[in-house]
């Protein structure tokens, strides 16, 4: 259906598997979103006689956006929420952080379709009837189960402060419960369907970078910043904390994995919560999420699902290099990040900013 559905969309024609990419990520992980979404996107393209690249791009793009949204969307919100559980819970990453990903979405869409403006112009023929023949749903009854797990597990997420249940394991009972529903015999299908090299390629630049944890660059980064927070004054240092955290986090994230760096940084903020007046924990654990996250769709290896993209596109023929992707990632993550710093400042002098001043109360 998402296939037909794109194929009939004319001119801003990848705008539905925008969408779409957006809010899987933001549920089910970009990474699993991009493992969905490339296929259809690949297959699609190649019916319409078109280059997939500009729409696998945006996808990736769109997949790290999305998945800000929500505790489970990226790698680094789950270290943070599982970090900080004790500040912060399911629904406060969904109220928090989605108006900022909302506010940030069109601003990156329209870049993307004056970037790639040739691309985009004119429309997709597509045979839409055929389309339909060729690719209808094969097992309904499967796609049921599968639905039906999924609601309950995102239904779990939300009900996460009365339940208290830990998110990961609502989502490992979730996997084991459809593992049980579907046909056991076919499980050895799904495994030759993992993407080694792309595992292969991860467990190697974790190598690297716990090799520069190690040689304490990573301590000096964080402490280097703890210090530059401590040093404002105390009227604006939380605003101060706030915009230098998006930036670096963005900028680091995106030439350095964003997973090690979001965990070594996350005690930092708590440091600085609990030690240096006029700070408060919880604006600083959004702005590492936004920073972490946005910051991935600045190079090709800032983030899982870009390499997940690349890796699916190198397979079907369509070879995506680093400064390809540098040249639209780069400028899509500035535009978002102009745009997330200012709902941040807007939220620091509606809301968090009095959450510093009660801390400051409190420590004085």
């Amino acid at each position: 259906p998402l296939l037909i559905l794109q194929a009939s969309t004319p001119v801003h024609s990848k705008t539905p598997v925008r969408v779409v990419t957006g809010v899987l990520s933001a549920f089910l992980d970009n990474v699993t979103t991009i493992l969905l979404i490339s296929p259809v996107t690949i297959k699609l393209c190649g019916l319409v006689h078109q280059n997939p690249v500009p729409y696998l791009i945006a996808e990736a793009i769109y997949s790290n956006l999305g998945g800000t949204a929500t505790m489970i969307g990226d790698p680094p919100n789950i270290i943070i929420g599982n970090m900080l559980s004790k500040f912060i819970g399911f629904n406060d990453f969904l109220f928090n952080l989605t108006p900022g990903v909302i506010l940030a979405c069109p601003a990156v869409f329209y870049f993307l379709l004056w970037y790639w403006k040739e691309d985009f112009a004119g429309e997709l023929k597509a045979d839409i009837p055929r389309l339909v023949k060729l690719y209808p749903i094969t097992d309904p009854a499967l796609l049921v189960k599968c639905g039906s797990v999924l609601a309950c597990v995102i239904s779990s997420f939300f009900l996460h402060p009365l339940t208290h249940f830990d998110p990961s394991w609502v989502a490992i009972l979730g996997a084991v419960w459809l593992l049980i529903a579907f046909d056991m015999h076919h499980c050895h299908e799904a495994l030759h369907g993992v993407e080694w090299d792309t595992l292969l390629f991860f467990a190697a630049l974790f190598v690297i970078v716990e090799g520069l944890g190690e040689l304490g660059l990573l301590r000096f980064v964080a402490s280097t910043l703890g210090s530059m927070i401590a040093a404002a004054p105390v009227e604006s240092r939380q605003l101060f904390a706030i915009v230098l955290i998006l930036w670096v986090s963005a900028f680091f994230s995106a030439f350095v994995d964003n997973i090690p760096f979001t965990a070594t940084m996350v005690p930092i903020l708590k440091q600085l919560a609990a030690d240096v007046p006029g700070v408060h924990i919880e604006p600083l654990a959004w702005a590492l999420a936004f920073g972490a996250c946005f910051g991935g769709n600045g190079t090709l290896i800032g983030a899982s699902a870009n390499i997940v993209m690349a890796g699916k596109a190198a397979a079907e023929g369509y070879h995506i290099t680093f400064v390809q992707f540098f040249r639209v990632g780069m400028p899509a993550m500035i535009i978002s990040m102009v745009v997330v710093t200012f709902y941040m400042m807007i939220g620091n002098a509606v809301y968090y900013q009095s959450l510093a001043m009660a801390s400051l109360a409190d420590s004085t």
